[in-house]
């Protein structure tokens, strides 16, 4: 009579591990197709120049959002942060870090936001066969970035309305009070923005003074002698002004507003909706929500549809938005057509 032999037995801890195998071979190889996935999927690096704390970035963020929300893109943003550190040798870096960031990932689109962006970073990859690059929000000429002969670049030059600032001039002024200055700080973008602005023709408006001041206490003294020039200020950026010639600390942009907004001898404009936001009078405001969204479209062109960005036709920004403070406007006694107003209300930038 043969003896049945014992029936052998897992101890109980390996017999739980060998039960779990299937699950942990399933979920390696669920990491496994979501990272092979993941690395086919078209990448696009957002690179903008400055910080998601600066109301001008948000908005276009929010104009890039409503197209590439819809898209199978991995995305990643990458802030440079150059408005708050306007440093020379902080963008140098902050320049090198991005390049780098562009070799390790490859991107195939690099959507470039505003001109440090292009000045550091991205015009060192023109004609690379690798990479495509959208710029947007860049005020100065595509070809001082050498994009007019790179076949790799397309993009939206942002540009002041000036034209419908002039209209609203002529509107609120009275014909013997059309005397204007313009005060910027001194910063590569305001660069652009006074080449600009000394090409275009501005009467019957008279541009009296037209200056980029590098410190608050200059941009101090030529607020409070304003009155004495010019019946109307027009102000564009106030964000790299040093605390003083021995000081070299950035004033913050709220901070310049609150003592302009207090000590102005006459009423102000300025051109983006920032200006209102940090307590400004009035802006004729470039759309920071086109700016994200056409360049966000250019994007979507030449991945989806295969595109070279030589192929994508250039553009400037076409369209503005009002933004008004109801408290200061009547302040001054400046009244604009209902039709201004109405504009400000339906797009949620009234401000009381």
């Amino acid at each position: 009579m043969h003896r049945l032999l014992p029936r052998f037995q897992w101890p109980s801890r390996w017999s739980q591990q060998l039960q779990k195998l299937p699950i942990a071979f399933f979920l390696i190889c669920t990491l496994v197709f979501f990272a092979f996935g993941n690395s086919n999927k078209p990448r696009v690096l957002v690179l903008d120049s400055y910080a998601t704390d600066f109301a001008w970035t948000k908005d276009i963020n929010v104009g890039l959002n409503w197209v590439l929300e819809k898209k199978p893109y991995s995305i990643q943003y990458h802030y440079m942060d150059t408005k708050r550190n306007p440093g020379q040798s902080y963008k140098e870096k902050a320049g090198q870090v991005a390049r780098r960031l562009i070799e390790r990932w490859e991107p195939n689109v690099v959507i470039s936001v505003d001109d440090n962006a292009q000045a550091f970073v991205a015009k060192y990859f023109n004609n690379n066969p690798k990479i495509n690059t959208v710029y947007t929000g860049v005020n100065a000429e595509a070809s001082l970035y050498g994009y007019d002969t790179a076949s790799n670049v397309t993009g939206i030059l942002e540009r002041i309305p000036f034209t419908s600032l002039k209209e609203i001039f002529l509107q609120i002024l009275p014909v013997d009070q059309r005397r204007i200055v313009h005060y910027s700080d001194d910063s590569e973008t305001s660069d652009a923005i006074h080449a600009e602005m000394e090409e275009f023709d501005w009467q019957p408006i008279k541009l009296i003074e037209h200056r980029k001041v590098s410190t608050f206490e200059e941009w101090k003294k030529f607020i409070l002698n304003s009155g004495d020039i010019a019946d109307f200020l027009l102000i564009t950026h106030y964000h790299t002004l040093r605390r003083s010639a021995t000081d070299d600390a950035v004033v913050p942009p709220k901070e310049v507003m609150k003592w302009t907004v207090e000590n102005s001898p006459i009423p102000d404009i300025g051109c983006w909706g920032f200006y209102v936001d940090d307590g400004g009078m009035l802006a004729v405001g470039i759309s920071p929500y086109e700016m994200g969204e056409v360049a966000a479209k250019m994007t979507v062109d030449i991945i989806d549809n295969h595109r070279s960005p030589h192929d994508i036709p250039t553009t400037k920004s076409q369209n503005f938005v009002m933004y008004m403070r109801e408290s200061r406007l009547k302040k001054y006694g400046v009244d604009l057509p209902k039709v201004y107003k109405d504009f400000a209300h339906a797009t949620n930038h009234y401000y009381q």
